[in-house]
């Protein structure tokens, strides 16, 4: 069991700065970002090649960070420049994502064998390799739990949290809301980015399948953080998030160790964020029954139903 929690944090922690990224571009700016899942990878490749180019791990990790952020911010100028919906422009940016990681890397895979990372660097210190992953992870998460929670808390982030929480409120109190959703999605993809690193460093490889799938896991832990820990203030809320990729990663782990073809990963993650999801719809529809009629809640059923459109994207 020890070992099962050992693993799920080891690997959670350097998952955290994508679902904290999740959770800043979907939670705070209210917008559905699809873009950080390529940014991750492309987080991962910028830190491949400048380490194997001879650059620090640490200079190639913020480099990655770098790249996530500008792929945040091409998604927010195809948002508002060319007025497309955040999913389809967010989805045009992982596409391009993909050939980007190509570019960079000259092939479909970096092998780090042999380089020195963050972690090798804690090795050097005499701690053992659990050991230095644990604390690395840790530290990584808890500077940028620690920074976000300054950010948010400061007149600028005040404001970027309203243009997220209301955008004509947020705009009639004379916020520049496009200008707050740059910076917000420059954010989040940026932490996609240091994760994507981090995970690359660990690893010692980086391969261009690295980011397939990943955006589910960052809302996974999102949303299971959010599920344990409820709370309107910034940081339980930045420690909830952090907490539920390692509930997740744990569970992950569990899931391994009993046997669970690793084939069959993908569908665990996607059983995973549907039972999360109907506990929460059901437990929202259980506390509505008692305060409202059945023909209330047929009437809000409807409502989503006609809201919930596809047209208004494309």
């Amino acid at each position: 069991m020890l070992d099962i929690l050992l693993v799920g944090a080891q690997i959670g922690l350097l998952y955290a700065p994508l679902a904290l990224g999740i959770y800043i571009a979907v939670g705070v700016m209210s917008l559905p970002d699809l873009t950080l899942q390529g940014s991750f990878g492309i987080g991962g490749a910028i830190t491949a090649q400048s380490m194997v180019s001879g650059l620090s791990p640490v200079l190639s990790l913020l480099l990655g960070a770098a790249g996530g952020a500008l792929a945040g911010l091409a998604t927010a100028l195809l948002h508002l420049r060319l007025r497309l919906n955040v999913l389809i422009a967010g989805l045009v940016m992982t596409t391009a994502a993909y050939s980007i990681c190509l570019i960079v890397m000259g092939s479909g895979n970096i092998t780090l064998l042999g380089e020195t990372t963050i972690f090798t660097w804690a090795e050097d210190l005499g701690l053992d390799p659990t050991v230095s992953l644990l604390l690395i992870g840790f530290i990584c998460s808890a500077l940028i739990v620690g920074g976000l929670h300054l950010f948010l808390k400061t007149e600028y982030g005040l404001s970027l949290r309203a243009a997220g929480e209301n955008i004509q409120t947020a705009r009639g109190l004379g916020i520049r809301t496009e200008q707050r959703q740059k910076v917000g999605l420059m954010i989040a993809n940026g932490l996609a980015g240091v994760s994507g690193g981090l995970v690359v460093q660990q690893q010692g490889f980086m391969d261009v399948s690295i980011q397939n799938g990943i955006i589910v896991i960052g809302l996974a832990a999102v949303m299971i953080g959010r599920s344990i820990i409820h709370s309107s203030r910034v940081l339980p809320t930045l420690i909830s998030v952090v907490l539920g990729i390692l509930v997740y990663r744990i569970v992950v782990a569990a899931a391994l160790d009993l046997g669970l073809n690793a084939n069959y990963l993908q569908a665990l993650v996607a059983l995973i964020v549907i039972v999360i999801i109907a506990a929460r719809v059901n437990i929202h529809r259980f506390k509505k029954s008692a305060n409202s009629s059945r023909r209330s809640r047929k009437a809000e059923q409807n409502q989503f139903y006609e809201e919930d459109r596809v047209a208004s994207l494309i």
